[in-house]
């Protein structure tokens, strides 16, 4: 079986099996939000990254694995660069498509705080602290520690798969055609929780598409992070800080209804897109740089 073929089998046959498990446990009335059914959603985080050791064990020298999966950094340095900037990138793409969304749905935005009540009642919990206490120790703590915490998490599960073994090995088709294919086997990925109304509540197989699409068009960020000094550990902290960060600012939405749900609406997939313009320029200077003088 030829590396790529192995890694997609590994990576989708025990993911898969996972989210089988998590639609067989899933509560009538919450879903996901149930422990047995959350517990299998986040053991198939850890797919790709089982489909990459696999691989890497298989096809790769013992001393290079490390290194070669970018989790072996130059130093400190990159790490304290290029892992804020990905927390700082996330939040304001965030942001900005909430911003863009309220905008455009011509609504004012939504009091946060109740919004948090709300989303906290409805999971069956009382709130026994004042609302604007809550508030402020879910933006104070609980962000912060949720970046963090998904930072780690998310470099040695999805991300050691992605971008730590995937994105290299198919570094020959070029980066554009390159995160063109990663994107859409990463969306893809995502199909058997987006059908059981993860993200996209209601759409069916239309949220399966925006899933590939949203994928798609955010690959290139993370696959620009990878190429940094930072590696794995800096994708993961742009993906991480993304799934920290996304769900916060979406208390400011007045409704979540497709198509404007902020970083994964249209919004959010314009802003994307403007972007690429960026990462291409910023990949042209460090090419410029890197070239030998003549």
């Amino acid at each position: 079986m030829t590396p790529l073929r192995l890694f997609l089998a590994v990576t989708f046959a025990f993911s898969w099996a996972c989210f089988g498990g998590a639609w067989a446990s899933r509560d009538v009335s919450w879903g996901l939000a149930v422990p047995p059914a959350a517990a299998f959603v986040m053991a198939a985080m850890l797919g790709p990254a089982l489909g990459a050791l696999v691989c890497a064990f298989r096809f790769m020298p013992a001393g290079e694995r490390a290194r070669r999966l970018g989790l072996i950094v130059t130093g400190w340095k990159p790490l304290a660069v290029w892992i804020p900037a990905a927390w700082v990138l996330a939040t304001l793409f965030c942001a900005a498509s909430v911003a863009l969304s309220l905008a455009i749905m011509g609504s004012a935005p939504a009091d946060p705080v109740a919004s948090l009540v709300e989303l906290v009642e409805q999971s069956g919990k009382p709130v026994y602290i004042p609302p604007d206490l809550l508030f402020l120790i879910q933006i104070g703590v609980g962000l912060p520690l949720g970046m963090a915490v998904n930072t780690v998490a998310l470099t040695f599960s999805e991300e050691l798969g992605w971008r730590g073994w995937l994105q290299p090995h198919l570094a020959g088709l070029g980066f554009w055609k390159m995160c063109l294919v990663t994107g859409a086997i990463w969306g893809i990925w995502h199909a058997p929780i987006i059908l059981m109304g993860h993200n996209y509540p209601g759409l069916g197989w239309g949220g399966v598409l925006a899933m590939i699409a949203f994928c798609i068009l955010f690959t290139p960020y993370v696959a620009l992070f990878r190429e940094t000094g930072a590696s794995t550990w800096a994708a993961g902290a742009l993906h991480g800080a993304l799934n920290a960060v996304a769900g916060v600012t979406l208390l400011w939405m007045p409704s979540r209804e497709w198509p404007h749900m902020g970083p994964i609406g249209l919004e959010g997939f314009a802003l994307m897109l403007a972007g690429w313009a960026a990462v291409w320029l910023i990949r042209k200077r460090r090419a410029r740089t890197a070239a030998p003088a003549s």
